[in-house]
């Protein structure tokens, strides 16, 4: 049952932009793009920095500001929990907390949808937090142009209730629904997912792939503000793509070497499906020569994941799990070596390295392009 102090979408609506939607939206064939745009009020309860600071425990009065990613089964007693990200939380647990610290401010929270002209059925939807990078993704003319070719919609939100994860999960499937309605695509409710996060909206696109992972067919962390929000095994087993900045400072807190362990640990602890990147030169944005990988990895879970026949406007659509075998492995990124690397890929079966800890990579092709962009900065082929 949604809370009592959240108002039912319609009367939560301030704008709504319909700017290319014709008589015949609903009809088989759409004659123009569908863009929607809604900016709603919502209350600050639903932010996990709310959530964190109100429904976590607090056995320790301070933390010693010792990280321990390398070492993660063994964390310090004061960090174990004031920098736990392994999110576990029921929504009558978060009901009860928003009852007993009261729901707090409310802000604008701003959604955007986009699906391209003549398609009848959406496939899947790339979900984005705006949270940095988001925006300009949202935007970029070569993910519109892989939409377009994979049948898939767009969308967006951008306000502090969600753009760095939230609570509960519904918040995101009612606005779905709502948007597929007033679109024409009522299949929004049970397309399946791809995440993106900059930032700490890692926190949206780990957290909520970790709570949902049954609708994830793969997920991005983009320059992660925190590799404790990375560390989610209940995601191990849709494909993950966490890419480090090579001059971020964030990944020099506390260094580098700890912080790239968590992919590594994720893969030997959980088997987990992810692939860790680092893009040397860089900072904490991702810039031109990033995006080509993000949708090369897009473009071949989904392959990977996403039956050719499903149809979610017939229902929920069961994604295929590829077993670890299937893929291809390579070598992690040396920090010690730093810049442009070759690092050596090969088939599951191949691998000469050790396997535990190598990146998991989905097939031979984006094996070819992470290559390419690990040795030269790019994808071959790419801007």
């Amino acid at each position: 049952m949604r809370p009592s102090f959240l108002p039912p979408l319609h009367a939560a609506i301030r704008s709504l932009s319909l700017l290319a939607l014709t008589a015949g939206i609903a009809s088989a064939v759409h004659a123009s793009d569908v863009e929607l745009t809604e900016t709603v009020q919502l209350p600050e309860c639903h932010s996990l920095g709310w959530v964190r600071a109100n429904t976590q425990p607090k056995e320790q009065k301070t933390w010693d500001g010792v990280l321990d990613e390398a070492k993660w089964g063994t964390p310090s007693p004061q960090q174990a929990v004031s920098r736990n990200w392994d999110w576990r939380l029921t929504d009558e647990e978060w009901r009860q907390a928003v009852a007993a610290k009261g729901e707090g401010k409310k802000e604008d929270v701003k959604f955007d949808l986009w699906i391209p002209a003549g398609v009848k059925t959406a496939k899947g939807i790339v979900v984005m937090s705006g949270h940095g990078s988001g925006e300009n993704l949202f935007k970029h003319p070569e993910l519109r142009k892989l939409a377009t070719e994979l049948n898939l919609a767009l969308f967006k939100f951008v306000g502090n209730p969600m753009q760095r994860g939230f609570w509960p999960r519904s918040l995101l499937y009612d606005r779905l629904k709502e948007f597929g309605q007033k679109s024409g695509h009522p299949e929004l409710a049970n397309a399946p997912l791809f995440l993106y996060g900059h930032s700490n909206g890692t926190g949206f696109s780990a957290i909520f792939t970790a709570t949902e992972s049954s609708r994830v067919w793969a997920w991005v962390s983009m320059r992660p503000g925190t590799t404790f929000q990375v560390y989610q095994p209940g995601a191990a087993q849709v494909p993950g793509l966490v890419i480090f900045g090579e001059d971020d400072p964030f990944l020099a807190r506390p260094s580098k070497e700890e912080n790239l362990t968590v992919v590594e640990v994720m893969r030997k602890k959980h088997a987990a499906l992810w692939t860790s990147t680092v893009e040397p030169k860089t900072g904490h944005g991702p810039g031109g020569k990033t995006w080509p990988l993000v949708f090369s990895f897009l473009r071949h879970t989904f392959a990977a994941r996403v039956p050719t026949d499903s149809d979610p406007g017939k229902g929920p659509i069961k994604l295929t799990v590829p077993a670890v075998e299937s893929g291809n492995l390579g070598k992690n990124w040396d920090p010690a070596t730093g810049g442009y690397q070759t690092l050596k890929t090969a088939p599951f079966q191949t691998y000469s390295g050790e396997k535990a800890t190598a990146s998991w990579l989905v097939n031979e092709a984006f094996a070819k392009d992470w290559q390419s962009f690990q040795r030269e900065g790019k994808v071959a082929g790419g801007s």
